[in-house]
């Protein structure tokens, strides 16, 4: 099966369009520097409500909780109703509740207060995958979908040196407080700069949105859709076993978010203000390659998404295996394999798995499917989670008390390849120039050109 857009490739930051993806992109990195900062603050919070291992994993976990089930309520949302009022309440909800932290003191009220935040998380993943199909059809989508996923990566490489400095030197309650106010620009630019449809966005050109429904060869893409379509899509045999693909694919770097810095600062004894210029540098290397994996996934392996979403889950393991291997090692090269390395399966997987909802579906379904799929991950994380406590080894020393916990992961991340590789092919191609050959007429099912191989 291949995906084909119809005219010559559009730079991604062009016209109006350009401004809805810079919203999305504020809005993601945004959102997700605030859950990173929770984890990265982990040996601050855990030290001053004096938690043991087993209640900083339940504290973590309980966000995961609230997330996962809103994770398809909110995907189904954005299709039923529009994917612009979910960002708008998940933006609103999660800056609230990033300012509460200022108020918890105990270890009850830290666990209410995730998983509320986790609520409102759960309005962002699906919705803003369901803009990016609707506003980026094609070998476009590769490209936006890549780089949308390095906006909620590169959280996680600003995030060490906002937090760690401002817990260190003033206190991590303060680094909850300063971040929240990020939320405010981010609400402006979401409300002003985005739309559920192009042609609905004010002072979008008659020009730019016939190009846009150009790129959708023709195909008419509907805001809002029926139950009944909704539930059609899940009956695709290959879109269940790519639901099940990404319940675990990039599940096990949930664990590195309160581990990696417990055992770097916690363990390993290394001074915080070292951890905030390091680790950014080393979370530097997912989010690069996510800038450049949705060219990648165009230009190789023919264009097949499969093997990308093979690869990503294969380097997660890999990096997380050898995190086992060289836990007497450098610390920075020990960082590098589990945060870095490993990541890599995050630009891989969730920067192509949307090109391949496309393909195998109608671009309009993307909310459902994107939220059933992260639902069904979130679920396993939270339950890797919520048991990673119980895995640290209290009686090896340093950091070779966490590799239980990097064992359990690299197993995960292995046993993701299997339905994957159950799953139809879906080919994205780069755009061609409509005079370079004729246009082929759009599919019924996925509002595109797609041609079925045997």
């Amino acid at each position: 099966m291949s995906l084909t857009a119809a005219t010559a490739p559009m730079r991604l930051f062009a016209g109006r369009r350009g401004l809805m993806l810079a919203s999305i992109l504020l809005l993601n990195f945004v959102v997700w520097l605030d859950s990173a900062k929770f984890s990265l603050l982990n040996p601050f919070w855990s030290a001053d409500l004096h938690l043991s291992p087993a209640q900083i994993s339940g504290a973590t976990a309980s966000y995961l909780l609230g997330y996962f089930p809103l994770l398809l309520l909110a995907g189904i949302m954005a299709d039923r109703v529009g994917a612009k009022l979910m960002l708008v309440i998940c933006i609103v909800g999660v800056t609230v509740l990033s300012a509460t932290m200022a108020f918890v003191h105990t270890y009850e009220e830290m666990w209410w207060r995730n998983f509320f935040f986790g609520i409102f998380f759960g309005f962002l993943w699906a919705p803003s995958q369901r803009l990016l199909s609707v506003w980026f059809p094609g070998a476009l989508n590769a490209r936006a979908t890549s780089v949308w996923m390095s906006s909620c990566l590169v959280a996680g490489v600003i995030a060490p040196a906002i937090a760690l400095p401002l817990a260190n030197h003033l206190s991590w309650r303060d680094a909850f407080l300063i971040v929240a106010a990020l939320g405010i620009p981010a609400l402006i630019m979401l409300v002003l700069f985005t739309s559920n449809k192009p042609e609905k966005l004010r002072g979008i050109s008659a020009a730019e949105v016939a190009r846009i429904q150009q790129e959708h060869r023709g195909a008419t893409v509907r805001e809002k859709l029926t139950f009944r379509e909704l539930l059609a899509a899940l009956r695709n045999r290959s879109v269940l076993t790519m639901i099940i693909a990404t319940a675990f694919a990039t599940t096990p770097t949930w664990l590195s978010g309160p581990w990696l810095p417990y055992g770097l600062i916690t363990l390993e004894k290394v001074d915080p203000d070292t951890v905030a210029w390091v680790s950014p540098l080393i979370a530097a290397v997912p989010v690069l390659f996510g800038l450049v994996n949705g060219s990648l996934v165009a230009r190789f392996f023919g264009g097949r998404t499969r093997p990308w979403l093979v690869l990503g889950p294969a380097c997660g393991a890999i990096g997380f295996a050898l995190g086992v291997v060289l836990h007497d090692s450098s610390w920075i090269l020990w960082g590098f394999f589990i945060g870095a390395f490993a990541f890599l399966c995050d630009p891989m997987f969730w920067g192509t798995v949307n090109s391949y909802w496309s393909g195998i579906a109608r671009p309009e379904v993307t909310g459902t499917l994107n939220g059933a799929s992260a639902a069904m991950q979130v679920a396993v994380g939270w339950i890797l989670t919520d048991q990673s406590g119980r895995w640290i080894d209290s009686a090896a020393e340093g950091r070779a008390q966490l590799d239980t916990v990097w064992i359990v992961g690299a197993i995960v991340f292995a046993i993701a390849i299997i339905p994957v590789l159950l799953s139809r092919e879906v080919r994205v191609h780069q755009a061609v120039a409509a005079e370079a050959a004729p246009a082929t007429p759009p599919s019924m099912t996925t509002g595109g050109a797609v041609e079925t191989r045997p």
